[in-house]
């Protein structure tokens, strides 16, 4: 039987992540994987959709993501990356592709704090 490989990952930073594990539907049925990292599950070949999201508290479903794939009789890799930013969809597709969504405005936010904290005390060291 074919096996759809999933690799389940969130961002390095993203230690919240690790108190929750994702949750995996086939064609509207969930999966038992519970953990990140990379699981294997039987699926017949043909089409099917699958749909990878992080229980939380608003949104219920965070870093939802969804793929309709066609599952050769060798099988198929799905990698699956949980965003940045809660509120941001997850991303689906091909393994070794997928970026964490938010991750690029995270940065730059972080960057734009830290330019005018030192901004900031250098303008009062030189009051």
């Amino acid at each position: 039987m074919p096996r759809l490989t999933l690799d389940l990952r969130h961002p390095t930073g993203g230690f919240l992540y690790k108190l929750t594990g994702p949750r995996v539907l086939i064609d509207g049925t969930a999966q038992p994987v519970g953990a990140w990292g990379t699981h294997a599950v039987d699926v017949a070949a043909g089409p099917h959709r699958v749909e990878v999201h992080v229980p939380y508290v608003l949104p219920r479903k965070a870093g939802r993501a969804t793929a309709e794939v066609t599952v050769p009789e060798q099988g198929l890799a799905l990698e699956y990356m949980a965003p940045t930013v809660v509120f941001a969809k997850g991303s689906l597709g091909p393994q070794g592709q997928q970026k964490s969504p938010g991750f690029k405005a995270v940065h730059a936010f972080n960057i734009a704090a830290v330019v005018l904290v030192v901004a900031y005390f250098a303008s009062r060291s030189f009051s």
